[in-house]
């Protein structure tokens, strides 16, 4: 990983630039409007979590023409023999029109959000593999009660089960603890990026490290409820995780249409989001000491989305646009993250199996983006010590 980075000093591309070797492009023929569906099923299957799960299953409710699960396990087949190095998603576009015909949502030919498709499919997923739910098909909005099923994928990898609650700092009221489950969490961008401007005020040991506290701290911004018992104050809410999940979703919402915080927004991104500073509280003790670490990204510029991903076998970010999928440089993986004319960014975070091999994409990254942190944070020595770390790292994994 290192030498790859450092061969981008150098005028031209390195050697083996489009080594792009398990991955395979995906067909948005004009008119069809699959860049959002595309983007979406690139996540998913390069997060290995899910793939190495669902290919396990087989065994599953089955809706015939619409049944996601179904068009999914042909798509991932075709994805994991075929010969072929782009390949149509069609049948998983058709499935997903047909479970949506009475919401009006993803038809064929239309365009839809990436983020919200990304969702839906692990609902129907889940509709297909629990028993619980609803005997309605086109059901498929995340369920108020936890998915009791242990091969419901969505719910036991993806699935943050919540609850929220008001106490009142004042009088010492509480309300009722509301419990709900979340695939996506939803962050306002104008929010995050005013949090971190704060946070750099307060705190002279700011560090990317604190990522997690920063999206608590921007996803409570003007969520505020009045006080239970009626006193007057108002009170923001307070959020508990219950779970520990797996892979954790963030979307980041565009406020408007055109925005000017583009820049602010790529200085306030982490790589690394620990669970415990993410929520008010979080009950299980595995979830207290989980860190998880940016493994795809998917992002939508000039009403065109398209996706990055981390490829473990090659241990390189991979730039997914439609049939092209080409090997990315760290940098680039940053400053496309988003744009000032995003709606939505959907960001994906997994946890990662070996530690070495962490450390080094870590290192890469933060290589990378350490002069635009070390202007944010007017600090030096944590650019020099990632350096440092970043030439042990590949010397253990070599």
């Amino acid at each position: 990983m290192m030498s790859w980075r450092r061969s981008y000093s150098g005028g031209g591309a390195p050697q083996g630039l489009q080594d792009t070797r398990g991955s395979k492009g995906l067909i948005n023929q004009p008119g069809q409007n699959n860049c959002f569906l595309n983007s979406a099923l690139q996540v998913l299957w390069h997060l290995d979590i899910f793939r190495r799960s669902f290919r396990q299953m087989s065994s599953h409710r089955c809706s015939q023409d619409s049944c996601v699960f179904c068009a999914l396990k042909s798509i991932f087949s075709e994805l994991q023999s075929s010969s072929r190095s782009v390949l149509p998603s069609d049948s998983l576009r058709t499935a997903l029109a047909l479970a949506f015909s009475r919401q009006q949502r993803f038809q064929l030919g239309g365009m839809d959000d990436a983020a919200e498709c990304f969702e839906n499919i692990l609902m129907r997923i889940h509709f297909h593999m629990s028993e619980e739910s609803s005997q309605d098909n086109s059901s498929s909005s995340p369920c108020s009660s936890p998915c009791s099923s242990p091969l419901c994928i969505p719910h036991q990898k993806f699935s943050m089960r919540l609850y929220e609650q008001c106490v009142c700092s004042s009088c010492g009221a509480s309300s009722d603890p509301l419990p709900f489950n979340q695939m996506i969490h939803y962050i306002s961008t104008t929010s995050l990026c005013n949090q971190a401007v704060e946070m750099l005020k307060r705190r002279s040991d700011a560090s990317p490290a604190m990522f997690g506290e920063l999206l608590r701290n921007a996803s409570s911004v003007g969520d505020l409820r009045n006080c239970p018992a009626g006193c007057g104050s108002q009170q923001p809410l307070f959020r508990v995780l219950l779970n520990s999940p797996e892979v954790v979703t963030i979307g980041l919402v565009w406020d408007s249409a055109t925005s000017d915080l583009a820049g602010d927004l790529i200085h306030a991104l982490g790589t690394r989001l620990r669970l415990g500073d993410l929520f008010g509280r979080v009950e299980q003790v595995k979830a207290r000491a989980a860190e998880l670490y940016l493994v795809g990204v998917v992002c939508y510029y000039g009403r065109h989305y398209s996706s990055f991903f981390y490829h473990t076998r090659t241990r390189r970010w991979m730039y997914c646009d439609d049939e092209k999928v080409t090997e990315v440089r760290p940098h680039h993986l940053i400053t496309s993250i988003t744009s000032p004319n995003s709606p939505t960014s959907c960001v994906v975070l997994s946890v990662y199996k070996c530690v070495l091999c962490v450390l080094c994409v870590l290192c890469c990254v933060y290589l990378s983006v350490c002069c635009v942190y070390k202007c944010v944070l007017r600090c030096v020595y944590p650019c020099l010590f990632q350096c440092v770390l970043c030439c042990v790292c590949c010397v253990l994994c070599i």
